[in-house]
């Protein structure tokens, strides 16, 4: 399941360095995968859980709270960075979807933990800068590939 999402991201990373070369879509994406899976997220679950509401609204009271922190932080670096309206939006459904992957991976980690008593934390950390990387990895494959062509091209004549 992880290869897969890796994967995706991997695409996606590819595909915005086909339509849109500016390293600061690519940055934006990577950086709010990786700073909502390690940062939002567990403190959503943190939010959450220590004030006894994870059940209200059937357990869906996460999406409304992930939301609300992921745009709330993307507002708050906007007004020190100044993102244009597009880089904006990403930067929010980015640092949205990122929060969301890192709050279920919180409470997983923590079930896991209470049910086998063993945690890989290297893993736990790792994991949100290989999404990151994954997309940076996209992004840097297809200049790789012209690279590649025309330095052949060069050779063969």
């Amino acid at each position: 399941m992880a290869s897969s999402l890796l994967g995706g991201v991997f695409v996606i990373g590819f595909l915005i360095a086909w339509g849109d070369p500016d390293p600061k879509v690519i940055l934006t994406l990577a950086i709010g995968l990786s700073c909502g899976m390690l940062l939002l997220g567990p403190y959503a679950a943190a939010a959450l859980y220590t004030t006894r509401l994870q059940h209200v609204w059937h357990g869906h009271l996460r999406w409304p709270l992930c939301l609300i922190l992921a745009v709330s932080s993307v507002v708050l670096l906007d007004s020190f960075l100044h993102w244009s309206t597009p880089q904006l939006v990403l930067a929010a459904a980015v640092a949205t979807v990122g929060t969301v992957f890192g709050h279920d991976a919180s409470l997983a980690v923590l079930e896991l933990r209470r049910s086998a008593g063993q945690v890989d934390p290297w893993m736990v950390g790792l994991f949100p800068a290989l999404v990151g990387l994954a997309a940076l990895a996209g992004y840097c494959s297809l200049g790789f590939a012209i690279g590649a062509y025309q330095v052949t091209r060069a050779f063969v004549g």
